[in-house]
């Protein structure tokens, strides 16, 4: 029988998307690194601001990794993963004993749009905890019932740096484990304020954590370094909510190649993405994203005015 968690939970049930084209991800540099906190400057700062990305070899100990990577393990086998939402990959489809029906989000005009957001519900699909495991793509509102990853969001160093980069106190507003199972799907090009329902003024930071090397085969971040700069760029629902493939080829690309507990941190407006898992083990990594604690948010029509195709007369 399926499993329903004791919690309330959004369960996902990916669609299976279209593979990407591999020259999306066709690196033209690899990054350079910061040798720990203790190793960062002001001229890494204006680097930061330049290219809208650090990557800081070593942010987390060897214990604080396998804390939170066994943490990980554990939550895709129980039948109550403690969290609020967990996403699960679209080939989870081709195990389940009878079809699921996917929602798809209602366009302006009442339409429906071409992107699915997969089956919905507060149940875990009806497959052995062990199969089931090796489809899970992601976690997210995991702080209050997992303390060894609540201790990598709060870790002190960690606070400092990125209170720096937003000039001003913050707060965490998102926690998510991005788990690239083998085989598992691309995450296209996006920025990630294109999510995010603030003013487009507000410096929120993201912080990207590597739980065991990654690599461009099981999908590593590629980035346009310094593509912050040029401020929001129209996203589409394709392969997911994302800027559009044409606009990401001309563009030089960079790949972040990074060991376990090495830390990314990066600009909310930086264009980002990674491609398919082309290996057989998982590539583990957590997210956060923290804003000035003053922040407020704002409607969507505010985002979708920045980031949105519809009613800009804009084609993909």
């Amino acid at each position: 029988m399926p499993s329903t968690v004791t919690a309330p939970i959004r369960v996902v049930l990916e669609t299976k998307v279209a593979e990407h084209n591999p020259m999306l991800y066709n690196a033209d540099d690899t990054t350079d690194y910061v040798e720990g906190f203790a190793a960062i400057t002001d001229c890494d700062l204006e680097t930061y601001e330049q290219r809208g990305f650090l990557v800081i070899r070593g942010g987390l100990n060897p214990a604080e990794i396998e804390g939170a990577k066994a943490e990980l393990e554990r939550m895709t086998l129980a039948e109550d993963p403690g969290c609020s939402e967990i996403y699960y990959e679209g080939s989870i489809r081709d195990h389940l004993p009878a079809p699921v029906s996917d929602e798809r989000k209602k366009t302006a005009d009442g339409g429906s749009a071409s992107l699915a957001l997969g089956a919905i519900g507060q149940t875990l699909p009806d497959v052995p905890p062990r199969k089931r495991a090796r489809f899970v793509r992601k976690f997210q509102g995991f702080m209050q019932q997992h303390p060894p990853l609540a201790a990598t969001a709060l870790k002190p160093e960690l606070i400092a740096l990125v209170e720096r980069l937003a000039q001003a106190p913050v707060r965490l507003f998102q926690d998510m484990a991005m788990i690239k199972p083998a085989g598992g799907r691309e995450k296209p090009w996006h920025q990630d304020h294109a999510y995010f329902n603030f003013p487009l003024e507000t410096r929120i930071v993201g912080v990207w954590i590597a739980l065991g090397r990654v690599t461009p085969e099981n999908g590593c971040m590629f980035v346009l370094a310094g593509g912050h700069r040029e401020g929001p760029r129209i996203h589409f629902k394709r392969r997911d909510w994302q800027i559009c493939d044409q606009d990401i080829l001309p563009h030089k690309q960079m790949a972040l190649p990074m060991d376990a507990g090495d830390i990314m941190i990066f600009h909310a407006k930086l264009p980002h993405g990674t491609p398919t898992n082309r290996t057989q083990e998982n590539r583990w990594a957590l997210q956060y994203h923290y804003v000035p604690q003053d922040a407020r948010q704002v409607g969507d029509e505010v985002r979708l005015a920045a980031f949105g195709s519809e009613g800009k007369n804009v084609t993909c």
